[in-house]
């Protein structure tokens, strides 16, 4: 009997915990999303200028990054090496809704070299591959963590105070940039301290 009535608390205290972390996780998605500046197209709209276009192709190639089955291990050393087409470069501009330099200075692939790969039809090389991979693995994270992808993309493109005032988009670039953007997103999963 007492095994039984240990699992009903047990259960109860799982649902209450859960409820109050999507209460909080709500909390602090509206409080960003309240303290930051709208996204880049609205921006660009503001100064007369168009967003740029988003094509649903361009948008699905980085998104099977973010929405697909995640990956690992030696599948995605494979990938890093072979590179990923440039293509991939537009993609997530697309995704994040923010313009291409951008996505090309977090990748480090300048804009005369991002143009003559797109001509041959190339790939970009593994060190930038490996940064555009980096950008949808922590973005998938964050959609888990803020259970919803606008929030997420919005959290990943806006400066953030415990990261320097940074968004965390743009320190997807290193290793450690993308662990600190982590470390952050563990600390709002679990109501701890950055």
């Amino acid at each position: 009997m007492t095994t039984a009535k240990s699992a009903t608390q047990a259960t109860t205290a799982q649902k209450t915990l859960g409820a109050k972390r999507r209460s909080r996780l709500s909390e602090v998605a509206n409080t960003q999303l309240k303290e930051s500046k709208p996204l880049a197209g609205t921006r660009l709209r503001a100064l007369g200028r168009r967003a740029p276009d988003v094509k649903q192709e361009d948008v699905s190639l980085f998104a099977s990054i973010v929405r697909g089955v995640p990956r690992g291990g030696i599948a995605v050393v494979k990938i890093v090496r072979d590179g990923y087409p440039v293509t991939m470069l537009k993609a997530a501009s697309s995704f994040f809704k923010v313009p291409d330099k951008r996505i090309r200075d977090v990748a480090q692939v300048p804009g005369s070299t991002a143009s003559r790969l797109e001509k041959k039809g190339a790939n970009i090389d593994a060190a930038a591959t490996e940064r555009i991979y980096r950008m949808g693995a922590v973005t998938r994270f964050a959609i888990e963590v803020f259970e919803s992808e606008d929030l997420a993309i919005n959290w990943m493109c806006q400066p953030n105070h415990a990261l320097g005032d940074v968004a965390p988009l743009d320190l997807m670039d290193t290793e450690a940039g993308g662990g600190a953007v982590r470390q952050v997103l563990n600390a709002i999963a679990t109501g701890g301290v950055v």
